[in-house]
C-alpha cells in the first residue's frame, strides 16, 4: 500500500515538475575570504540527505525561457497528449529554446530512423560515461546508436573516423576533436548537407586570434556548456573555502596552489587564468601558485608526470590546494598528495565530477574532495536534441537557442551560434548520490540503480539554467 502511494505522489510531482520546471531558487555557497564575487544561476549545491531536497531547486525566474511551453520535458512519466512539435509552445508552435530537450508527448517514431555516433579524442571515464548518457537518448530520439569511438588523441584518426562514419550513413554526430581540428571538421561536415553535429567537451572555435576575438578563435557552431573562467573561479573558491575551514590558521605562504593545466585547449587556459587570477586576488600575489602542464597527454599518466615533480621537490609546502582541471588530472594530483603523505592537509577539486562518483562509490576518500558537476544524462540531453532538431529542419545552428546567443561571441561574418548554458551540483560524499539518483528519474534512466530514489521530488533540480548571465547582453 505504501508502494502504491508512493508511486501516485511521484506521478503528481511528475506532472508539477513537467509544467513549472525552473521556478525554484537555490542557495549558494559563501565564497571564501578574498573569493570575490557570487556564484553563478548555473550552480546549483545540493542539500544533505536528511534535508529536504527543495531546497536544492535552482535560482530565479525563468518563465522568459520555459514557462509557456507546453508539458512534457523529461523522459520519464506517461504520454498525455501529442504535441505538434518538442516541447512546444501552447498555440503549438516551435519554441527554438526548448526544442532540443526530450519531450514525451511527442512521437518521435512518426520520423525517419537515424544513425548517430560519438566520436572523441579520448576514451576516459569522462568521455565514456557521456557515451553511455547518449547511447541511452539516442533510442529515445528514435536513433540508432553506432557506438563510441576514441581516436585516443590521434587527430588523423579522429577525422578517418569520422568520414568512414559518414560512409556507413550516420547522419548524426556528437564530436570531441582536438581543439585544433576544428575547422578541418567543420569543412568535412559542410560536404554532408544531410548530416549534422555538435561539440561537447569544448566550443568549437576556428583557431584564430587578435584583438576582440574570443580565446580560441570565433565559434564555427553552438556549444552547449559552461563559461570556462566561472568554472575556474567557482573550482578555486571551494578549495580556498576548505582552508578557511579546515587549516584557517596556516598562513597563505605556507601553502601551494596548483592548477593543472593542458595548454592546447584555450577552454582549460580559461580556468587556469581564473584560478591564478583568485589566487592572486586572495593572497596578495602569485607565490606557491603552480600550473603544471600536462600536454600532449590528456590521461591520468600525463597528470602524474606533470604535477609529480611540483609536489616532490617543493618539498618545504606541506599544504596543498588543487584545481584538478579535470577528473583525471585531479585524481593524479591526489594520488601524489597521498604519497607524500599529505592527504590531510589538502584539498583537490575540480570541474568534472564522473572520476570522483567512480572512485567515491568504490569506497576511495582522499584529497580529491568535491566535483563541480553536471550529469551526462542532462548535459547529453540537450546535445543530442539539438543536432536531431537540425535534420528535422525544426532549426538551424543559427537559429536555436536564441534566448543564448552572447552579444560578442557567435561566430564570426553575420553568423548567430548560441551558448546554451548547463546547470551544476557540487558533489560531495553526503549529497551526490541525491542528485543522481534524480538526474535518472528525470531521464527514466538507470545509470545509478543502487541510488536511493525515495522522497525525491521531480522539482528537486532542474535541466535548465534559469537566468541568462548578465554577460550575454551588450554592456
Amino acid at each position: 500500500m505504501k508502494k502504491a502511494i508512493a508511486i501516485i505522489i511521484a506521478l503528481m510531482m511528475l506532472v508539477a515538475f513537467a509544467t513549472a520546471c525552473g521556478d525554484k531558487d537555490t542557495g549558494s555557497d559563501t565564497p571564501p575570504a578574498g573569493g570575490g564575487g557570487e556564484a553563478p544561476a548555473s550552480s546549483q549545491a545540493p542539500p544533505p540527505e536528511s534535508q529536504a531536497p527543495a531546497s536544492a531547486a535552482p535560482t530565479g525566474d525563468s518563465s522568459g525561457i520555459i514557462a509557456d511551453t507546453a508539458s512534457g520535458t523529461g523522459a520519464s512519466g506517461e504520454a498525455t497528449e501529442i504535441h505538434a512539435y518538442p516541447n512546444c509552445n501552447p498555440d503549438g508552435s516551435i519554441n527554438l529554446d526548448t526544442i532540443a530537450h526530450y519531450d514525451i508527448n511527442y512521437d518521435y517514431f512518426a520520423n525517419d530512423r537515424i544513425k548517430c555516433t560519438y566520436i572523441a579524442q579520448a576514451g576516459g571515464p569522462l568521455y565514456q560515461m557521456s557515451a553511455d548518457a547518449y547511447e541511452h537518448w539516442a533510442p529515445l530520439y528514435n536513433m540508432e546508436w553506432m557506438g563510441f569511438q576514441s581516436s585516443n588523441g590521434d587527430p588523423v584518426l579522429f577525422m578517418d573516423m569520422l568520414q568512414q562514419s559518414l560512409d556507413q550513413g550516420v547522419r548524426c554526430f556528437i564530436l570531441d576533436p582536438d581543439n585544433t581540428i576544428f575547422p578541418t571538421v567543420m569543412e568535412l561536415m559542410d560536404r554532408y548537407p544531410d548530416a549534422a553535429w555538435l561539440s561537447q567537451m569544448a566550443g568549437p572555435r576556428d583557431g584564430t586570434s587578435g584583438p576582440g576575438i574570443p580565446p580560441g578563435g570565433h565559434l564555427i557552431n553552438n556549444y552547449v556548456g559552461f563559461d570556462n573562467y566561472d568554472a575556474g573561479i567557482q573550482v578555486t573558491k571551494r578549495v580556498l573555502q576548505w582552508k578557511e575551514e579546515n587549516i584557517p590558521d596556516v598562513p597563505w605562504e605556507d601553502i601551494g596552489m596548483i592548477c593543472m593545466a593542458f595548454t592546447p585547449s584555450p577552454p582549460l587556459n580559461e580556468r587556469v587564468n581564473a584560478t591564478r587570477d583568485l589566487w592572486i586576488e586572495t593572497t596578495g600575489s602569485d607565490r606557491n601558485f603552480f600550473a603544471p602542464d600536462a600536454a600532449p597527454d590528456i590521461t591520468f599518466q600525463g597528470g602524474l608526470d606533470a604535477v609529480g615533480p611540483v609536489i616532490t621537490t617543493n618539498t618545504d609546502i606541506q599544504y596543498w590546494l588543487v584545481n584538478g582541471l579535470i577528473d583525471d588530472f585531479a585524481q593524479a594530483a591526489a594520488t601524489i598528495i597521498d604519497q607524500q603523505g599529505l592527504t590531510d592537509n589538502s584539498c583537490v577539486a575540480c570541474f568534472g565530477g564522473s572520476g570522483w562518483v567512480i572512485q567515491t562509490d568504490a569506497g576511495t576518500h582522499d584529497s580529491f574532495r568535491f566535483a563541480l558537476f553536471t550529469a551526462q544524462n542532462l548535459y547529453a540531453e540537450p546535445i543530442i536534441g539539438g543536432v536531431y532538431a537540425f535534420l528535422q529542419g525544426w532549426a538551424t545552428p543559427e537559429s536555436i537557442w536564441p534566448t543564448w546567443l552572447k552579444w560578442d561571441d557567435h561566430g564570426a561574418d553575420g553568423h548567430t551560434f548560441s551558448q546554451l548554458r548547463l546547470p551544476t551540483v557540487w558533489l560531495t560524499p553526503e549529497t551526490y548520490k541525491h542528485y543522481l539518483a534524480w538526474t535518472d528519474m528525470y531521464a527514466n534512466a538507470n545509470a545509478f540503480p543502487d541510488y536511493p530514489r525515495d522522497g525525491i521530488p521531480m522539482d528537486a533540480y532542474t535541466p535548465f539554467v534559469a537566468d541568462v548571465p548578465a554577460d550575454f547582453f551588450a554592456p
